[in-house]
């Protein structure tokens, strides 16, 4: 699997038959030893400064166009019940400081 990119959320701006899977304990920890030099596309200031301290380096541009087929993003967005998406509508300002705060998920390109 080749991991072209970092995403705050599972974005699909191609078509295309597409395989997403959150990873937990060890594959989860191979998942995130592997994003040095992978592009980033997240915006927001914690969670970009938390995956550049990983090794993650900023994308050239904040569009991002699409995986082609067999490869592979990672998708690490705030865990379920802890942003305050529910009582706001979105999430605002919300304080990330260690990756047990994120999901990790892999989003594979598979047709």
């Amino acid at each position: 699997m080749e991991i072209v990119a970092i995403l705050s959320t599972t974005v699909l701006p191609l078509d295309g038959l597409y395989c997403v899977r959150t990873v937990e304990g060890a594959e989860r920890q191979e998942v995130i030893s592997r994003l040095v030099g992978v592009p980033h596309y997240v915006g927001h200031p914690d969670t970009k400064m938390l995956l550049e301290s990983l090794g993650a380096i900023p994308a050239p541009t904040k569009l991002f166009e699409g995986l082609g087929v067999g490869q592979a993003a990672i998708c690490v967005p705030i865990k379920q019940g802890l942003s305050s998406r529910i009582t706001d509508g979105f999430t605002v300002n919300q304080a990330i400081s260690e990756m047990e705060t994120l999901d990790v998920r892999v989003l594979v390109r598979i047709e």
